[in-house]
């Protein structure tokens, strides 16, 4: 059994000893994930299986009983006699070894072991889902009588990944409780110098967002591959940190660039002048001619919006080929307005929409919502741990997972879903430029081989990568994180 098939979650010793007392395996989820009113069993199993996947909970791990017949016992049963026999010939046959009937016994499968610190998993997971379905039914004081346990039980600094995205869970059901209590439902507002220190950790010790430049860039080089004249559209820039790779590939061109129009748009000008600054620089030094635009304002909005399709205008004027870039998160908000901002995309016509979104659902019932995102960010703590162990880099690690995946797990549990804001949210961005006049541009071939070989740099065998549809998607073993997809009007060829 590999290192993360064994959960080595440190608790409270009084909790510890507790489930040191505990039958090793229960005969059923209610008893040992101490439920009152639980969820369905199909629903519980499929969620404890998914997220303890390297420790399976099926069938074969429930005892069973098996009939078998044999022709001699230890201690063989009383049989009545039937009315066909004498009670003679009926004590005969039983004091006649020969002549007894077979009998049945039954026998039960070993049951298997499982550690204090497996099964101390186990019951945070329960606890967890046990407040998650007081939050849905609006039983607050219930769900806080809960949360003094789950702080108990995990911790941001723990050992296990369990433990970990546990701790952050269970801040976000706090957050939602008090703010279901103050009516009051604003994200938490971002700190982006301390998120884009983050980010560019997560860049080093993870595949994920090199995978999303990698594809992104790919496709748009092939795109542009003959276009002189270029305006590149982000419609969350950050750093730019995607941008000097494609800089690279554009300057190896045999047909000269002419020119390079970056707009940015971000919410702070003075990171947007930074980043400008930083991706001027890069061009320079490769004989690029570079022209940045910041834009401060949110897609949808009313500041951002109708100057993206001025900045759309105004390259059709100068000649200029437009794609556009998003790499979707719920780290803040850059939208606005979802629907706004399809229509933006609709009206600019850009050449190529390039799209990186998360594979996970914000639309739904709140306790739907809650064990996707588990799902989720456990595959993302389990990958995150296992790729930088468990004490090299781990300062690092905790740096990324509080200032991004914890900000993230806040944003949906305590704020997300539009029956609480009343805003119509996108579920699958790619599907929806579809429906509003894009086709899909296939990442295979060049994209595709560029994320295996991406893939090919890190150690083990956790991450997987695969094209479905003409979109690229990469995974942490069996559950998909990250999908890339590229559109184009329709009516351009």
């Amino acid at each position: 059994m590999s290192r993360t098939n064994k959960i080595r979650a440190i608790i409270h010793s009084k909790r510890q000893q507790q489930n040191k007392q505990t039958a090793p395996i229960p005969y059923s989820f209610r008893q040992f994930l101490y439920l009152p009113r639980p969820l369905p069993p199909s629903t519980k199993k499929k969620m404890l299986q998914s997220l303890l996947h390297q420790t399976p909970i099926n069938a074969s791990t429930i005892p069973t009983t098996t009939t078998t017949t044999s022709s001699s016992s230890m201690n063989p049963k009383r049989h009545r006699p039937s009315s066909s026999h004498s009670p003679s010939s009926s004590t005969d046959d039983n004091n006649n070894p020969n002549k007894r009937r077979p009998t049945t016994t039954t026998t039960k499968d070993p049951i298997p072991s499982i550690t204090p610190a497996e099964s101390s998993a186990l019951h945070l997971l329960g606890l967890l889902l046990q407040c998650a379905e007081s939050v849905a039914k609006d039983r607050l004081t219930e769900a806080s009588d809960l949360l003094p346990l789950l702080y108990d039980l995990s911790s941001p600094f723990g050992h296990s990944s369990i433990e970990r995205v546990s701790a952050y869970f269970a801040h976000a059901l706090h957050s939602r409780v008090l703010t279901s209590h103050l009516s009051s439902y604003s994200p938490l507002p971002p700190n982006l110098k301390t998120i884009f220190s983050a980010i560019q950790s997560y860049n080093s010790i993870s595949p994920l967002v090199k995978f999303s430049h990698f594809t992104a860039n790919q496709a748009i080089f092939e795109a542009l591959e003959h276009e002189p004249r270029i305006h590149i559209i982000d419609l969350d820039i950050m750093q730019g940190l995607q941008w000097p790779g494609l800089f690279h590939i554009l300057s190896s061109k045999p047909s000269m660039v002419e020119s390079i129009r970056v707009t940015g748009i971000g919410s702070s000008a003075e990171l947007l002048d930074a980043t400008g600054r930083t991706l001027s620089g890069f061009a320079s030094a490769l004989g690029l001619p570079l022209e940045y635009t910041p834009l401060v304002g949110k897609i949808g909005g009313s500041d951002a919006g109708p100057a993206l399709l001025c900045a759309a205008e105004e390259s059709e004027r100068r000649g200029e080929a437009v794609v556009v870039h998003w790499m979707h998160h719920c780290i803040y908000d850059v939208t606005g307005s979802d629907v706004a901002t399809l229509r933006v995309l609709e009206a600019m016509k850009p050449r190529l929409i390039t799209v990186v979104e998360q594979d996970m659902s914000h639309a739904g019932s709140f306790l739907g919502r809650f064990i996707e995102a588990l799902h989720y960010y456990s595959a993302l703590f389990d990958a995150l741990g296992e790729g930088v162990g468990a004490e090299a880099g781990s300062e690092e690690r905790h740096r990324v997972e509080r200032e991004l995946f914890g900000r993230e797990i806040r944003n949906i549990v305590a704020v997300g879903g539009p029956k609480r804001t009343g805003e119509v949210k996108v579920e699958r961005w790619g599907d929806e430029l579809g429906r509003i006049g894009f086709e899909m541009v296939s990442l295979g071939g060049s994209p595709a081989a560029q994320a295996k070989l991406l893939l090919g740099m890190y150690p083990g065998e956790g991450y997987t990568m695969v094209e479905e549809g003409g979109r690229l998607k990469i995974g942490w073993k069996d559950l998909s994180l990250l999908t890339a997809s590229a559109w184009r009007p329709r009516s351009h060829f």
